[in-house]
């Protein structure tokens, strides 16, 4: 991928928000971090890439995603503060997040202890279960679209092919990102709630098997070919228990047949969370800054409630 902040220009303002550095790059557009120079708060602003500042149907993804987003309001999905639509310029502004990328964190870390892993799906399903309350589907759950705060919180982010359930379902379209494609994503089949709780399976297989359930691929015959054959003896635990419950977790996210998957993100929690509470681990978020510190990506000593994490390790 190219240098992004070479691509274009920085800007130096945006609106009231002088413009520090740029912390990340989509298909939609470019992320900054700035400051708000009325209250002095560091806040993210997404901005429409130049390209598209002038394209109705671009301006009209990222209004639906401004829309979606400041209609949105849960400790899990990241907050909207403000926004801007007079094309051509356009921009979303967010809390910024100190911390990582699910991607960025996972490169730094590698596969991760089941019950660490297990806290960050727990927290992410938290705020997926927001967004399907308010009939939102996130359509595009990746590593890279869930932050992890320097606190151990998860968020939910990037809405940009967000769609609201009753409008859209984006049936015959292939959106997402590859190597966290649903079969929905692929087919004819419309996008529905459990389409991210299939991906949010995807997730985690990835950080406890250390590699993609399914291969990154924009090939759909391909793709769909392996969806089938999903090998679930790469996720392993020194815990037969543990590995007997995550693997029958596993199969029910990952099942091809949409109506045989979790029926709700709040189920997909529920069974989650029976597996934590067997091992004691009460506290997702504690779990999660607790390995953020053993792993030196936060400074100690760690004064939450010690809780077991690496059982099964």
């Amino acid at each position: 991928m190219a240098d992004p902040i070479k691509s274009a220009p920085l800007p130096k303002h945006l609106g009231p928000y002088k413009v520090l550095e740029e912390v990340g790059v989509g298909g939609l557009g470019r992320v900054f971090k700035a400051i708000d120079e009325r209250s002095g708060k560091t806040v993210a602003i997404k901005v429409l890439h130049d390209k598209f500042m002038n394209n109705r149907k671009f301006l009209g993804i990222f209004h639906r995603e401004l829309l979606i987003m400041s209609s949105l309001n849960h400790r899990h999905i990241v907050t909207f503060l403000d926004s801007h639509f007079e094309p051509p310029l356009c921009y979303i502004v967010t809390e910024f997040i100190e911390g990582w990328s699910g991607y960025a964190l996972y490169k730094k870390t590698g596969r991760m202890p089941p019950l660490v892993a297990l806290a960050i799906i727990i927290d992410m399903l938290q705020g997926v279960d927001h967004l399907h309350l308010h009939n939102v589907i996130h359509s595009d759950l990746s590593a890279a679209n869930y932050l992890v705060e320097r606190t151990g919180r998860v968020l939910v982010t990037d809405f940009g092919l967000s769609c609201k359930q009753e409008i859209e379902d984006y049936r015959n379209y292939m959106v997402g990102t590859p190597g966290y494609y649903s079969p929905e994503h692929i087919t004819e089949q419309s996008i529905v709630p459990q389409t991210d709780l299939y991906c949010a399976g995807l997730i985690l297989f990835e950080l406890l098997a250390g590699q993609k359930a399914v291969t990154a691929s924009s090939d759909r015959h391909k793709t769909l070919a392996n969806m089938k054959k999903i090998d679930f003896s790469l996720v392993q635990s020194t815990d037969p228990k543990m590995q007997k419950m995550i693997h029958k977790f596993l199969e029910k996210a990952l099942n091809p047949n949409v109506s045989r998957r979790y029926e709700s993100a709040d189920q997909m929690m529920f069974a989650c969370y029976e597996i934590l509470k067997k091992y004691e681990i009460r506290f997702a978020r504690h779990a999660i800054k607790q390995y953020l510190i053993d792993k030196r990506l936060v400074k100690g000593p760690f004064t939450g409630q010690d809780q077991k994490i690496y059982i099964g390790f």
